[in-house]
C-alpha cells in the first residue's frame, strides 16, 4: 500500500506533485497553507480528479499521513520547520510515530532538518530540477528528480516516489544540489532575462528569434556550449561590436549595451585563454 501524502504550501510545486501522486495511487490527505484560499484552490483540482483531500487548519493536523512534503521556498522552509518541531517533540514524547518530512528546495541544505532529526523524525528531500507550473501540464517523466535522505531507511521510500513518477532520479548531496540549482539559474532564469532584452530590441519580430535560438541550445546539449558559440565576440570583429553597442546607446537602451559590452570581453578573454 502507498503511503498517505499530505502537504505544506499551496503553489505550483504543491498543485502539480499532488496531483501526479494522486494519479498514481497515493492517498493525499490534507493540505495546509497560510492562505486557506489557496489551499481550496489546490484541493478543487484534487476533488475534480477524484481525491477526498481537504484543507488543514493547523500543521498538526497533517500528523496522521505517512509523508509531509513541504513545498515552500527556500526562505520559508527554516520558519516552518521550526513550526512542525514543537509538535513531534510531543508526539515523540507519547509514543506516537511522526511522518516522514520531505521538502522540495533547491538551495536549501538538509540540515535544515537537523532538529526534526535530533527527536528521531527522518526526513529528505524531492527536489524537481525544473520550474512547475500550474497553468502547464507537466508529465514527470520530462523533471529530474533530485533526492537526499537524512538516513538510508528512507531513500527507498524517495526513490518509489520518483519511480512512480516516472522521473529520471538520483540521490544528490546538499552541496552537489546546490550546485545543479545555481546552473539552472543561468540556464533558465538568466536566459529569461536575456530574451527579455532581446525582445525589447525587436519588438514585434521577436517570433523571428525563436528558430536560432532553438537551434543554439540544442546545440549546445548535443555538442558543447563552446562548440555551439558564435557571433562577433567569438570572431574578434571588434568593428561589428561597436557597430551593435552604437545601435543600443542610439536606442537609449544602456541596460543592454552594458551587458553586450561586458559579456562580449569575456567570450573574447575566453578565446585568447584557449
Amino acid at each position: 500500500m502507498k503511503p498517505s501524502i499530505s502537504f505544506i504550501g499551496a503553489g505550483n510545486v504543491t498543485f502539480r506533485f499532488s496531483l501526479a501522486l494522486h494519479e498514481k495511487g497515493y492517498t493525499i490527505d490534507k493540505i495546509f497553507n497560510r492562505s486557506q484560499e489557496n489551499a481550496k484552490k489546490v484541493i478543487r483540482m484534487l476533488s475534480a480528479n477524484g481525491s477526498d483531500a481537504m484543507v488543514a487548519s493547523s500543521h498538526a493536523e497533517l500528523f496522521d499521513s505517512a509523508i509531509i512534503i513541504i513545498a515552500v521556498t527556500d526562505k520559508q522552509l527554516p520558519e516552518v520547520v521550526s513550526k512542525l518541531l514543537p509538535i513531534a517533540i510531543d508526539r515523540t514524547e507519547s509514543g506516537k510515530n511522526n511522518p516522514i518530512f520531505l521538502h522540495t528546495c533547491g538551495a536549501e541544505d538538509i540540515a535544515v532538518f537537523n532538529s526534526l532529526v535530533l527527536t528521531g523524525c527522518k526526513c529528505g528531500v524531492l527536489y524537481p530540477l525544473m520550474t512547475l507550473n500550474r497553468n502547464k501540464n507537466v508529465e514527470f517523466k520530462d523533471v529530474p528528480l533530485l533526492l537526499e535522505a537524512t538516513e538510508p531507511s528512507i531513500e527507498p521510500v524517495l526513490e518509489a516516489i520518483a519511480t512512480d513518477l516516472g522521473s529520471e532520479h538520483y540521490f544528490y548531496s546538499s552541496k552537489d544540489r546546490l550546485k545543479m540549482h545555481v546552473s539552472a539559474v543561468f540556464t533558465c532564469n538568466f536566459v529569461n532575462y536575456m530574451l527579455t532584452l532581446a525582445f525589447e530590441i525587436v519588438g514585434r519580430d521577436q517570433p523571428l528569434l525563436l528558430p536560432g535560438t532553438v537551434e543554439s541550445v540544442r546545440n549546445s546539449f548535443l555538442h558543447s556550449p563552446q562548440a555551439a558559440l558564435t557571433g562577433p565576440a567569438k570572431r574578434g570583429d571588434l568593428e561589428t561590436i561597436e557597430k551593435h553597442l552604437n545601435l543600443l546607446k542610439e536606442m537609449g537602451m544602456e541596460e543592454q549595451a552594458q551587458l553586450y559590452s561586458l559579456i562580449s570581453e569575456n567570450i573574447m578573454k575566453r578565446q585568447k585563454d584557449k
